[in-house]
């Protein structure tokens, strides 16, 4: 064992420093002892870097649009993404796009259509799979990642929920919130830290 005064190893046998004398037990029960923080006392397994969250964010983006527009086919709104086009870019007057002629049904349609392909569908995809039992996205099951809060434990469909909208938050501030991911210990997001969450490399 070390001496708690002079630093030196000594004998585990004896009381005493066999280099400055001083009382072993005495001072190594009065030493400080170092209380990690509370980081270091979270951690529960190995936090997946940048490169392999954004490819498997890559995957799932494909998937997400491919669903998104079977989905909005399905429910007929694709005229909606149509209206945008053809009112935005080649600047063909409302009452020529929707039966009712006016300006409240053409931005109800293109609102309908983006709102299914950029809101809902997505939610319902990251926060269904990642509260699921997988605890993971089929882009995430493929890069062998898993998402969890902060003690380790499969997170709730609510705090999934939160954590994709927090992702907003992180593309507004110009992409902040995604590159804190390479730079924080935790190799969290701003929408990770929002929802408390942690994405961990799956154990084999």
């Amino acid at each position: 064992m070390f001496c708690p005064k002079c630093g030196k190893e000594t004998d585990a046998s004896g009381k005493f420093c066999q280099w400055c004398g001083a009382d072993i037990e005495t001072d190594a029960a009065l030493a400080p002892v170092a209380i990690p923080d509370e980081e270091d006392r979270a951690e529960v397994g190995i936090c997946a870097g940048l490169g392999r969250r954004f490819i498997a964010f890559i995957v799932d983006m494909i998937l997400v649009l491919l669903i998104g527009l079977t989905t909005v086919a399905g429910f007929g709104l694709f005229r909606g993404l149509q209206n945008a086009f053809f009112y935005g870019v080649q600047h063909i007057p409302a009452d020529q796009l929707t039966t009712e002629g006016t300006m409240g049904a053409l931005v109800a349609s293109i609102i309908a259509a983006y709102g299914v392909l950029l809101v809902i569908v997505p939610w319902l995809y990251f926060a269904g799979f990642e509260s699921a039992r997988s605890q993971a996205t089929p882009g995430k099951v493929l890069m062998r990642l898993i998402v969890t809060d902060m003690q380790g434990q499969k997170p709730t469909f609510a705090r999934t929920t939160l954590r994709f909208f927090g992702k907003f938050i992180s593309t507004l501030i110009i992409f902040i919130g995604y590159l804190m991911i390479g730079i924080t210990k935790k190799h969290q997001g701003l929408h990770d830290k929002i929802a408390g969450c942690l994405v961990l490399l799956q154990d084999e």
